[in-house]
């Protein structure tokens, strides 16, 4: 066919198929990301941004939108959410652009997965991806290879970058060197030439203050009380922020303040700073405060606040668990008298309320017996003056941490498959008490700072003045209290104790009507003991209280002192003062004095 006849039936063709239009431009979208900008300075992105302006305005490409993560990571541990990239995907997944541009493919992401999703993304709604100059259709089996690879080396890339910061960083730590945010109480030098860091020093004004809320701390004082305080004083944290219950604790048991340093809340050795507790007084103080803090026992939380002295501190004599502060209401009405005791709580198997006792009763007992204590001229043997003490405490504890380390990396390896449950259950076996005895010894060594400056011969005058919290932890220091059930006339202790006590009123009648010829009667018994008629007429009936000392007088007044000790034996010992509430109340003193 000559060449007229191809442009004749070119130009029919063009004719027949109506007017001739264009295509529209595509629709492209612009992703910039930066994993580390931490002055927010946004160069690198504004850079990326531009690069692709340029390469879009090339192509005749029409720019839609544009995203940008400024300091995010794109690995796959990554802590920070990107949120534009978040949009970007809903963007692309409602068929709103047909390119997606990137400066290059690890701007998008440095995570196998994170590709694969954009991928599916990308090919379910035809939308193209261009990055370093080429344009990629991920429907085609080559361009989804060669986007494969590259996301591929971009993770390996982040893998890497990662295990070197690790190795540095574990390096770092091992030579004791800080890392991260800075401790209070803490400054930090720097060469003025090169602006490396140099050295860590102490900061007087806020080292005092870590002192103190340990001091504190450890004599029993409340985490919330302690920040209230430093907020009123105008104290503030290392951020400028107001100082709360979560990060006062977490200063006061941090170990970088006897000089260790922590790497996974593990300590690993000495710091290079040094420390701020350095007395034996202040690192016994410490070693106290972390384990009021840590113990698994302390009640954090307490609807309507600390009240009551004595709630949760006694031991039910029968199941066990602990007494707890109730309102006692009338048993016919329902309502409240106003009366407040303490009432057992029950355990696991025990329902509870197996034995009560009055609120002012037990907590007028308890603060006396802690008054007398603190008040005797021995009692400064409750303190451990000993400066070997406070070494001897944190020896235990560094013995009791590296044995839990061994359980925790125990636990990871069943995690990984490397060692069996049965050998895992083993080792926890033999570990856990051995960590358990541990701590027991640490906090019975390390009770003195809470009775420290409470030891002196006016400990009824501070008792008073001091925070009930306080007045708490001093009792839980000196003491363990159990309350006993009450006695009733069905229970057999008391049963022999009431046969001992008819007994004793037989014999101490027959005697008053042996004496002389014609006997003594109550009256005059009463006037030369100088009782009441009716405790002479109770005795002899059973109905009332005789001591020994008193039926001894008993005896001698009615010429019979060759029975006294015979009779003096059958008063009951412990069946009747049972009866009182007061006298159901069992101390077990935790230090001999």
């Amino acid at each position: 066919m000559t060449s007229a006849a191809l442009l004749e039936r070119a130009t029919e063709t063009a004719l027949t198929a109506g007017t001739v239009t264009t295509r529209p431009a595509l629709r492209a979208v612009i992703y910039a990301r930066v994993s580390s900008d931490p002055h927010n300075r946004g160069k690198s992105v504004a850079d990326q941004i531009a690069e692709c302006k340029r390469e879009c305005a090339q192509r005749g490409w029409r720019l839609v939108e544009v995203f940008e993560d400024n300091d995010r990571s794109a690995s796959r541990y990554a802590t920070k959410e990107r949120k534009d990239y978040a949009r970007l995907v809903e963007f692309l997944r409602a068929g709103r652009a047909d390119v997606l541009m990137t400066w290059e493919s690890s701007r998008a992401q440095r995570d196998l997965e994170a590709y694969l999703r954009l991928r599916e993304i990308a090919e379910g709604n035809g939308v193209q991806w261009c990055y370093k100059g080429r344009l990629y259709d991920l429907s085609r089996t080559d361009d989804r290879f060669t986007t494969g690879l590259d996301a591929l080396l971009d993770e390996r890339e982040s893998g890497i970058t990662r295990d070197r910061v690790l190795r540095g960083k574990k390096t770092s730590a091992a030579a004791g060197r800080p890392n991260g945010r800075m401790l209070y109480g803490y400054a930090r030098e720097y060469d003025p030439r090169t602006g490396e860091f140099v050295k860590s020093v102490i900061r007087e004004d806020q080292a005092a203050i870590v002192r103190e809320a340990v001091r504190r701390l450890a004599a029993g004082e409340a985490l919330g009380t302690l920040c209230r305080e430093f907020n009123l004083r105008g104290l503030r944290t290392n951020t400028g922020g107001s100082w709360r219950k979560d990060n006062l604790r977490a200063m006061a048991i941090n170990p970088g303040y006897i000089g260790k340093r922590v790497r996974h809340g593990v300590v690993i050795g000495d710091a290079e700073w040094p420390a701020i507790h350095q007395t034996p007084e202040e690192r016994q103080a410490y070693y106290t405060c972390v384990r009021r803090l840590t113990d698994p026992a302390r009640t954090t939380w307490r609807p309507g606040g600390l009240r009551h002295l004595s709630s949760g501190i006694p031991v039910c004599g029968v199941c066990g668990g602990k007494l707890y502060a109730a309102h006692w209401s009338k048993k016919k009405t329902g309502q409240s008298e106003g009366r407040i005791g303490y009432d057992c709580r029950g355990t696991d198997t025990y329902p509870g309320h197996c034995v009560a006792v009055t609120k002012d009763i037990l907590d007028r007992h308890l603060s006396a017996l802690a008054i007398e204590r603190l008040s005797r001229p021995d009692a400064a043997e409750l303190l451990a003056d000993d400066d070997q003490q406070a070494e001897h405490i944190a020896a235990l504890l560094a013995e009791a941490a590296e044995k839990r380390a061994t359980l925790d990396e125990t636990a990871d390896k069943v995690a990984k498959g490397e060692m069996t449950v049965t050998m895992a259950a083993r080792i926890e076996a033999q570990l856990l008490p051995e960590v358990e005895a541990l701590e027991r010894r640490a906090e019975e060594a390390s009770t003195a700072p809470v009775l420290r400056g409470l030891i002196r011969s006016d400990a009824a005058d501070i008792w008073p003045t001091l925070p009930l919290t306080q007045q708490r932890e001093v009792i839980k220091a000196l003491m363990d209290v159990t309350v006993l059930p009450r006695l009733t006339a069905k229970d057999p202790e008391f049963q022999v104790g009431m046969e001992s006590r008819k007994e004793l009123g037989r014999r101490l009648r027959a005697i008053r009507r042996a004496y002389g010829t014609r006997g003594m009667t109550h009256r005059r018994l009463s006037e030369l003991t100088g009782w009441s008629v009716h405790k002479v007429s109770n005795a002899e009936s059973a109905r009332g209280r005789i001591t020994a000392d008193e039926v001894r007088l008993w005896c001698r007044l009615c010429t019979a002192e060759s029975e006294a000790d015979e009779l003096a034996a059958l008063v009951p010992a412990d069946t009747v003062k049972r009866m009182r509430s007061g006298a159901r109340i069992r101390i077990t003193w935790k230090h001999d004095l």
